[in-house]
């Protein structure tokens, strides 16, 4: 099954290509075996391995006013699709996505959890090559195509991803594997992040901890990130727009500087022409990042005035660009600007 839609309506996977290696995270005890439920907690399922996880809400940013034209323009694209199962990313209603490179170089593992036509989800799976098997694991029934696998519990999860890591997590639901759930770096980030945001969970959630080559990626594309061990960003949307970040470094010295730094790119961004031109001036400016001990906090806020505003001088400049491209003269369309 493509995961295309999932990278169209998920930016924050862009991390998700950094490659990393294998996790030295602790692996503890395994707790006594436990049934697989009718419907489960998704957190319960990853491995305790996994060195990047990202959370959506898909319900919710199916139906937010910041994210709901986005997503009907990629369903329109779905429904026009002669492949096999695309409608049904429109009945997840929670996601997780996770990296494991401990189970094998470039493992991953999905796991979802709404209303699904599994007939449907298995002929997409078995579209490109043609076929699958299907075998049981612990209980489980699970469609198999090559290296990947395809796999349900209960009556409203699914997971995909390469067979070692689909095997991995229902080890993990059952309870004879260590869930990513009780790691302390985990549990830690998670709390951090939801300090006064009461017991509503996040709209969308990442969470890293950094590996070598993790590092050297994140150096290469971005010139940031050669102190850092852990990384985790929320975003929230109600009437506004929050994001709240954090940077874990080595010492103290280490974080003051990233703060540092960030904040002197962040106004190097203030001063171009573009956030004039769109209107962010106000967003860039609510940007702010405080080292606190170890800790780099990062805080982003946008206002539904501002999205309106945003939203309609995009609107116009698309207008424009386009009025533009129909009055240019014949034979101008292909010369390079």
């Amino acid at each position: 099954m493509t995961l295309a839609p999932l990278r169209q309506l998920l930016p924050l996977l862009v991390l998700a290509s950094a490659c990393a290696e294998t996790s030295t995270g602790p692996t503890g005890a395994a707790s006594l075996p436990r049934p697989i439920l009718d419907d489960e907690d998704p957190w319960s399922m990853i491995p305790a391995e996994a060195d990047l996880v990202l959370w959506a809400d898909m319900a919710k940013l199916r139906s937010s006013p910041w994210t709901r034209d986005s997503f009907a323009k990629v369903a329109l694209q779905d429904a026009a699709s002669a492949e096999p199962g695309l409608d049904q990313m429109g009945n997840i209603d929670h996601l997780v996505f996770a990296k494991v490179p401990a189970l094998r170089d470039g493992a991953s593992l999905l796991v979802a959890e709404g209303r699904f036509d599994r007939e449907k989800l298995r002929a997409a799976f078995a579209h490109k090559a043609g076929a699958s098997e299907i075998s049981t694991y612990r209980g489980a029934e699970v469609n198999i195509r090559g290296d990947e696998a395809l796999a349900f519990l209960g009556k409203r999860t699914m997971l995909s991803g390469l067979t070692v890591a689909v095997r991995a997590a229902i080890d993990c639901n059952i309870g004879v594997a260590r869930a990513i759930d009780s790691e302390s770096w985990l549990q830690k980030l998670r709390g951090e992040m939801g300090r006064d945001k009461g017991p509503t969970p996040p709209v969308a959630a990442l969470y890293v901890r950094l590996q070598t080559a993790t590092r050297e990626e994140l150096m290469r594309e971005m010139g940031e990130g050669g102190n850092l061990e852990e990384f985790g960003a929320r975003v929230d949307l109600d009437s506004d727009l929050s994001v709240n970040a954090i940077g874990a470094t080595r010492t103290e010295q280490q974080a003051r500087d990233l703060a540092a730094r960030l904040g002197e790119r962040i106004r190097e961004v203030r001063g171009r022409p573009i956030v004039a031109a769109f209107g962010l001036g106000s967003v860039v400016d609510s940007v702010r990042f405080i080292a606190e001990d170890v800790r780099v906090h990062g805080n982003l806020r946008v206002s539904e005035r501002e999205r309106s505003e945003i939203s309609q001088r995009m609107t116009i400049v698309a207008e424009l660009l386009a009025k533009m491209r129909k009055e240019k003269p014949q034979g101008e369309e292909n010369k390079q600007p």
